[in-house]
């Protein structure tokens, strides 16, 4: 489309043609020109710009007038930043205000993506200098950078608790790496650290998901990863102020102010007693060392009338410190390439198969239902047989530990000396007696908490397994038969239990029948001390089980320590009641220790629940911890 100057074949004008005086123009011959614009053109092009200029006209009247606040806000924005400022995280206190952690102050190495060179060559140099000053390889630090978005103003962690020397280096030649900054922290610093890890767990920096979930949170931060920290993060983690920077057209700091005021966490104060703590786990420490083939341990002491834990110990521990250390990563790689499971909680997230502990439960529940009385006497032979109902010439014989079996016994006496041809009769049948069956059993079970979470305020923990027919049939495909109720009667079998649930269902056998829901903190205060939450007693239920046959089930746990299976704690200055449990543990030949016991005898105070991984008998390696633990407790009042 030739709207203006069309060529053509004709003469061709020279240079001296162009620009012609007035006398040339005279001389001139115009024939040889035509008309280079058309007046319709003209009039094209004029309207072309009156619409483009009234564009601009009509876009910069409604940037000032109409739009003007918002893109005021946006230049403010271009020469100011806003940033956090992390909060104190609250302190963790045991039940006597012992401080069992410090906030310590930490120096990080971060990026403001913004104000690094936009030249991928020198960033890409500028990170070189700086992985060598860091000694962090190249390749690494290079990767970092890598995964920045440039057009971000927030900071972004490179590499946290770096030592002073190195932040004052890196301060000094500040002009060599633009962009890179040193901003103060505070990391967690634990007392005793492997000593109370399973029970505060640790903080770490915010993941990918805490980040989407929170608009508060900036990469800088940290959030508690387990335990009391991941429990209670929201309440200890406060809340970040806010610091506004202006900064030129080169990023250079020109005026700092504090916008808004961090708010510090508040403090939690555990229902653990920090010394019982401690004596607990020296004591199940040396046991584990001086026991072969033991894989670990675990032990729950609480309060039986409150619910409170006194104190909860799982080994092998980690060093919770660890994580505030530049080689936290390489740390925790190595703990959880660890065979022996240090991160796991076997309190309350290891399941096991209970053993005899968990007799007097049964025995509870044979005197509800009037299957015995305390004067039932049941003759102990050694065994039981029984014939295979649809094949005569297959006999299964249930045994008892003792050779030759323990005479006539009643129910006392049974809990006591552990006779396992009692609790198959009372719990499958034999003889005169009907038995319970599986469905009851597992009935009270439930009520006395198993199969389900005690309700700690802990993350992890497990459920356990109280199996019946139906999950037999649905799981292993296969029938319940009466020997699976034998098994379910003496705590063996598929019957799974944690550490936590066993000396809850013992805390309802210590204070007469009500089972509690479990806490581990016991109040959250303020900076000033102030109460902001106060554990209350709760209570799961009541009443389900009488004061008859629970006092039946108490005397026959004395009188283990008086005659029976826990005699070495007989003669400790406060009366105990206790149970030993030995329990066979699948694919191994070494069976699982557990002792449970309460005191004093008459007012229990205390529930104490000692279990040794594959320790063998519950006498012989977890009663002598609880009795060391015992002395030293009740010498302390």
């Amino acid at each position: 489309m030739d709207y203006f100057i069309k060529k053509t074949d004709g003469e061709v004008i020279n240079p001296e043609e162009i620009l012609l005086d007035k006398l040339s123009a005279e001389k001139a011959d115009t024939s040889k020109f035509e008309v280079p614009i058309k007046k319709r053109n003209f009039s094209v092009l004029f309207a072309g710009a009156v619409l483009i200029l009234a564009l601009f006209a009509a876009r910069a009247w409604s940037m000032q007038m109409t739009q003007g606040d918002f893109y005021a806000s946006l230049a403010r924005k271009n020469k100011t930043r806003s940033y956090p400022v992390a909060a104190h995280r609250g302190i963790i206190y045991d039940r006597n205000m012992t401080p069992l952690l410090a906030n310590v102050p930490s120096l990080d190495l971060a990026a403001v993506p913004a104000d690094l060179p936009r030249n991928k060559e020198e960033r890409e140099r500028m990170v070189a200098s700086l992985a060598k000053a860091i000694r962090v390889p190249d390749a690494v630090l290079l990767e970092r950078f890598s995964k920045i978005n440039l057009a971000e103003v927030m900071p972004v962690l490179i590499k946290e608790n770096i030592d002073r020397d190195l932040a004052l280096s890196l301060e000094t030649r500040s002009s060599d790496f633009p962009g890179i900054t040193i901003k103060k922290n505070a990391v967690r610093q634990y007392s005793d650290g492997p000593i109370f890890s399973h029970i505060l767990g640790y903080i770490g920096r915010v993941s990918e998901a805490d980040l989407k979930s929170d608009a508060d949170f900036s990469t800088m931060d940290y959030v508690g990863k387990s335990g009391v920290e991941r429990a209670y993060d929201s309440g200890l983690r406060g809340l970040n102020g806010a610091v506004e920077m202006e900064i030129d057209s080169i990023s250079r700091l020109k005026k700092e102010k504090k916008i808004r005021e961090e708010i510090s966490g508040n403090n939690a104060v555990l229902t653990i007693d920090a010394g019982l703590q401690k004596k607990i786990s020296e004591a199940l420490a040396f046991q584990l060392e001086n026991t072969p083939s033991v894989d670990g341990a675990a032990a729950v002491a609480l309060n039986p009338k409150t619910g409170a834990i006194l104190a909860l110990v799982s080994l092998p521990s980690y060093d919770n410190n660890i994580f505030s250390t530049s080689a936290s990563m390489e740390a925790y790689s190595d703990l959880e390439r660890d065979p022996q499971r240090p991160f796991f909680n076997r309190a309350l997230s290891g399941q096991y198969p209970s053993g005899s502990s968990i007799k007097p439960f049964v025995a509870a529940a044979a005197l509800e239902e009037k299957t015995i009385t305390k004067n039932t006497s049941i003759v102990s032979t050694g065994l039981i047989s029984i014939v295979n109902q649809y094949n005569p010439d297959i006999v299964y014989t249930f045994r008892d530990w003792k050779e030759g079996g323990h005479g006539a016994v009643n129910v006392v006496r049974a809990i006591a000396e552990s006779v396992n041809t009692f609790f198959y009769t009372i719990g499958g049948g034999h003889g005169d007696i009907e038995g319970l069956g599986s469905a009851r059993i597992k009935k009270y079970l439930n009520l006395f908490g198993f199969g389900a979470k005690t309700g700690v305020d802990l993350p992890g923990e497990k459920d356990g397994l109280v199996p019946d027919k139906e999950w037999k049939e649905k799981t292993l495909k296969e029938n319940w038969v009466l020997g699976d109720t034998y098994n379910f009667s003496i705590g063996q079998g598929n019957l799974l239990v944690t550490p936590l649930q066993l000396a809850a269902g013992y805390a309802a056998i210590a204070n007469g029948g009500t089972l509690l829901k479990l806490h581990i903190v016991e109040k959250i205060i303020d900076k000033d001390k102030k109460n902001l939450y106060e554990a209350r007693i709760e209570k799961i239920r009541e009443n389900f089980i009488s004061d008859e046959s629970l006092e039946v089930v108490r005397t026959g746990m004395r009188e283990a320590v008086l005659s029976g299976s826990a005699l070495r704690l007989s003669d400790l200055s406060v009366a105990v009641a206790g149970k030993t449990g030995t329990a066979q543990a699948p694919g191994s030949n070494a069976s699982h220790a557990w002792f449970a016991s309460f005191a004093p005898y008459d007012d229990p105070e205390i529930v104490l629940m000692i279990l040794v991984e594959h320790g063998g008998e519950g006498s012989q390696t977890a009663a002598p911890v609880a009795r060391e633990v015992y002395q030293w407790y009740f010498s302390q009042k």
